[in-house]
């Protein structure tokens, strides 16, 4: 007999951005830390230094392709789950916002979730310490281990997933619903690990009368 596996939750695209759009959003990110742009009062996360990007055309032409491969991707995904509102698909889109993160030791972003259609997090610099120490206390608690990102949606009951976790390396990239709620484990290491997010507006297509 046939068998038919059912997707299930939110589509979450995970990929790897180049590093030409790195260099660019680490200069910029710099010049932001520069003039002390503080975006903290905006944000959920117990991160003392986050800077928002004050202007920020440059980056829409570098993200263009992956946006378009999430929203190609989520096409084929909402063929296979029957999602009911793709029937309103969108033509263009907006960057809400832009802000850049400097997480350092025993700092963190709690459970959150963020504003407009969808929400991305590109990892601009991992130390490897991060990784190790990750690796050395993995088995010490139970939990993901330090340095983790997570994205939680549902239940935890059993023969379901509700959580996908990750431990980022230099260029990671996820572009997920704005609605996700997701959360960053603190780590240790006397470090300092770098990642921008940003939320995007999608605008629908004229429907004709």
């Amino acid at each position: 007999m046939p068998y038919i596996q059912h997707n299930w939750g939110p589509y979450v695209l995970e990929f790897v951005v180049d590093d030409d759009l790195i260099k660019i959003l680490l200069d910029e990110g710099a010049k932001s830390r520069k003039n002390n742009l503080d975006y903290r009062n905006q944000l959920a996360g117990q991160i003392e230094e986050e800077f928002y990007y004050k202007d920020y055309d440059w980056f829409l032409s570098g993200f263009q392709r992956y946006l378009t491969d999430y929203m190609n991707g989520l096409e084929q995904y909402a063929k296979t789950t029957h999602i009911e509102h793709w029937q309103h698909p969108y033509n263009s889109w907006t960057l809400g916002n832009l802000w850049i993160n400097y997480q350092k030791a025993n700092e963190y972003n709690p459970p959150h979730k963020h504003s407009g259609d969808l929400s991305f997090v590109i990892y601009l610099q991992v130390p490897d310490e991060i990784k190790r120490e990750h690796s050395e206390r993995l088995d010490q608690h139970r939990n993901e281990g330090p340095g983790m990102i997570l994205f939680d949606y549902g239940m935890d009951m059993p023969f379901s997933r509700s959580r996908i976790r990750h431990m980022p390396k230099t260029g990671d990239a996820f572009i997920f619903p704005a609605w996700l709620v997701h959360h960053v484990h603190a780590f240790k290491s006397d470090v300092e690990r770098i990642s921008v997010s940003g939320n995007i507006i999608l605008n629908k297509k004229a429907t004709k009368e």
